[in-house]
C-alpha cells in the first residue's frame, strides 16, 4: 500500500461529517476526496467545507470513484448493505457506531468483510481523545490498584427541547436498534470495555418514558464484566450529562465533558496529565489539557488510525469484532428489560 495519504469517501453528509471533515484536514494519513448523500442541501453544506471533493448522491457512485476506504456515517440500518456493496468492489469500510441494528447484522458484515478481504472498523470517537488513552495506562499500571466500579451517564436532552418528526429514521426502533442505549450509552459500554480491557459477560436493564415519543427514553443497566468489575451505565434522552468514573481499591479516576477527577494513592506522571498529590482528590480542567493533548491527539484520531490500519502501519482498535462485542452487550440489555432478569451477554 503507497505511503501517499489514502482516499477515503463519506457517505452521508450529517452527524459526524463535520467532524470527519475536520480531522481530514489536520491529518497526513487520508484525504476526503468524495462525498455522497442523497439530499441535494446536505450534499452541498458539506461539499463547501469539503475543500473540493467530488459529489454524488447515488452510495454506488462514491463507489466507483477512486476510493481507498469508505466512511460510512449513513442511518443505523443502511450499513449492512453498504458494507455489502463496498465489500463487493473491494472497499474497505469504517462504519459509523452503533455498527449494525442487530447482533445478526453486525456478524454478516465481519463476514461478508472478510470474505472479500476488505477491513471493517468501528468509529469510536471516545477510543481517541488523548486522556481516555491515558486513563487506560493508568488502569492497566495499577495505579488505582484493581478496578472494581464503573459508574457512567450518557444523555442528551436534544429532542426533547426539540423534536423529531415522525418520519425521521431515529424514531423507528427497527432502523435504530433501540433507542437511548443504543444510540447514546454504547459510547461508554465500549469505552470501558477498553479501559478495563475486560469484556463484558451478564447484563440486567430496566427502562423508563413518558418525556419524549422514544419507547426506550431512559435505560440503566448494570453490567458484570470479566473479573467481577461491576457497572451502572445509564442512557437518557431526557436529560444532559456526560460523565465516567472508574473507581479501584487504591484510586479513581472521573472523566467529564468539563474537567477529571483524579484521586489515589501513589503519584502519576503521564502523557497529558501528571497527578502528583498521593492522597488528595485534584481536578484537572480540560482547558488546561488543551496543550498537551494537541500534541499527541493526531496519534489516536480514529480515521486516521483506521487509514494507517488499512496500509498495515499498525492495528486499528475498534475492529468490526469489537463492534460486533459491543452489540452483543446491547442485545443482552434489551433482552434482560424484555425478561426482567439479568442475562448473559453472548
Amino acid at each position: 500500500m503507497t505511503d501517499r495519504p489514502l482516499r477515503a469517501g463519506l457517505a452521508a453528509c450529517g452527524g459526524i461529517a463535520d467532524l470527519t471533515l475536520d480531522a481530514a484536514k489536520i491529518s497526513s494519513d487520508f484525504d476526503i476526496v468524495a462525498i455522497q448523500d442523497p439530499n441535494p442541501e446536505a450534499l452541498a453544506r458539506v461539499g463547501e467545507r469539503s475543500g473540493g471533493a467530488k459529489r454524488h448522491t447515488d452510495f454506488e457512485d462514491l463507489l466507483a470513484d477512486d476510493v481507498d476506504f469508505v466512511i460510512l456515517n449513513s442511518p443505523n440500518h443502511l450499513h449492512l448493505p453498504q458494507v455489502r456493496a463496498a465489500a463487493a468492489a473491494g472497499k474497505h469500510c469504517l462504519v459509523q457506531k452503533p455498527m449494525a441494528t442487530t447482533v445478526a447484522e453486525a456478524e454478516e458484515m465481519i463476514e461478508v468483510a472478510a470474505a472479500a478481504g476488505v477491513k471493517l472498523g468501528v468509529t469510536m470517537f471516545e477510543l481517541s481523545k488523548p486522556v481516555n488513552r491515558q486513563a487506560r495506562e493508568m488502569v492497566a499500571s495499577g495505579w488505582m490498584g484493581d478496578p472494581i466500579l464503573v459508574q457512567a451517564t450518557c444523555a442528551h436532552g436534544i429532542y426533547l427541547r426539540d423534536p423529531l418528526p415522525d418520519s425521521d429514521w431515529r424514531m423507528d426502533p427497527e432502523k435504530v436498534g433501540g433507542g437511548a442505549f443504543i444510540q447514546l450509552a454504547l459510547h461508554q459500554v465500549d469505552l470501558s470495555t477498553f479501559l478495563l480491557d475486560r469484556d463484558a459477560v451478564e447484563a440486567g436493564a430496566l427502562t423508563a418514558r413518558g418525556k419524549t415519543a422514544f419507547a426506550d427514553e431512559t435505560t440503566l443497566a448494570t453490567i458484570r464484566f470479566a473479573g467481577g468489575i461491576l457497572g451502572h451505565f445509564a442512557a437518557s434522552y431526557a436529560t444532559d450529562l456526560w460523565r465516567l468514573t472508574i473507581c479501584g481499591t487504591r484510586g479513581r479516576i472521573r472523566l467529564s465533558g468539563d474537567n477529571v477527577l483524579v484521586y489515589g494513592e501513589k503519584p502519576f506522571i503521564g502523557e497529558v496529565f501528571d497527578y502528583d498529590q498521593p492522597g488528595r482528590e485534584f481536578l484537572i480542567p480540560h482547558d488546561s489539557l488543551r496543550f498537551a493533548t494537541d500534541r499527541v491527539k493526531h496519534r489516536y484520531e480514529v480515521h486516521a488510525a483506521f487509514a494507517r490500519w488499512v496500509r498495515d502501519d499498525e492495528p486499528y482498535v475498534a475492529t468490526g469484532e469489537r463492534g460486533l462485542a459491543d452489540m452483543k452487550v446491547v442485545d443482552a440489555v434489551h433482552r434482560s428489560v424484555e425478561e426482567g432478569k439479568c442475562v448473559t451477554v453472548s
